[in-house]
């Protein structure tokens, strides 16, 4: 049983700031043994205090963003190498030319081959201060691909390794298995922070292209932890779901020579659901 984290340190739990987000997702929940699978690193999320699951003009760091793939096996792969850029970023001027700055249009985008059956987790983490602001970004994010015999055998035996913990600062864990996932199905996971449960922490599961209710109005999608951390998440529709939360602190350092004087964490983990 892991120790609950003390949240003495933490003034915020909710992303009020303006700072995108990053996720990564599948084309599939599940692939045939010996099928490519590509994945897409996408940023945005930033209306409606991050709770809208819409692309921004702005993209994961290929200087400082890392995606590593574990396999069934146990493996890391290292997948920043291979990562493409999708987008055309563009100069723009405003303020009568006083000022630039760069509008970065599309997504990165990665594939794998699913040489062998089981649980194929990709792992994406990005870690710096941020231009505009004193204050260091972290952001962790996860997808979770399963590799089966046939996409129409098996569809709904769960699989194992989907709750395999990597590490990152804040962890979204799937206590089932979020490959075989379908209408009327729930989902529970737990937050870890720093590797420690996080109570009393709010959570949001965000179908694709559904407009929230701003935050702060009783709906569905908006979940708090137990005191171990977890929540749970009955889905109602096929869609792509986005599952995330925000940890804000006052920690203040130095990172790569720039002076911060907060520092806020994302953690996301993004799942399909079928009808």
């Amino acid at each position: 049983m892991r120790t609950i984290l003390s949240v003495s340190m933490i003034f915020a739990l909710i992303g009020m700031a303006y700072a995108h987000d990053g996720w990564v997702q599948s084309n599939v929940p599940r692939a045939a043994q010996g099928d490519m699978v590509y994945i897409d690193m996408q940023f945005g999320n930033h209306g409606n205090t991050h709770r809208d699951y819409k692309i921004w003009a702005s993209k994961w760091d290929k200087e400082k963003a890392v995606f590593t793939l574990y396999t069934p096996r146990g493996e890391m792969i290292d997948l920043t190498e291979s990562v493409m850029d999708l987008g055309v970023d563009e100069a723009k001027a405003f303020c009568g030319g006083a000022t630039t700055y760069i509008d970065k249009n599309g997504y990165l985008s990665a594939s794998f081959l699913a040489r062998e059956k089981g649980i194929y987790i990709v792992d994406g983490r990005q870690d710096l201060v941020v231009s505009y602001a004193p204050e260091r970004s972290i952001k962790c994010a996860k997808a979770i691909v399963g590799a089966v015999l046939s996409r129409r055998v098996n569809r709904i035996k769960p699989l194992r390794g989907y709750d395999s913990i990597l590490g990152q600062e804040l962890e979204v864990v799937p206590l089932n298995d979020p490959t075989g996932l379908a209408v009327g199905d729930t989902l529970s996971v737990q937050v870890l922070f720093k590797g420690v449960p996080l109570p009393d922490a709010h959570i949001s599961f965000i179908p694709r292209g559904r407009e929230l209710p701003p935050f702060g109005v009783e709906n569905p999608y908006d979940v708090m932890t137990d005191m171990g951390g977890i929540a749970s998440f009955t889905f109602d529709e096929a869609n792509y779901h986005l599952i995330v939360m925000h940890v804000y602190t006052s920690e203040s350092g130095e990172l790569d020579g720039k002076a911060y004087a907060q520092t806020k964490y994302a953690a996301s983990l993004t799942v399909i659901v079928n009808p």
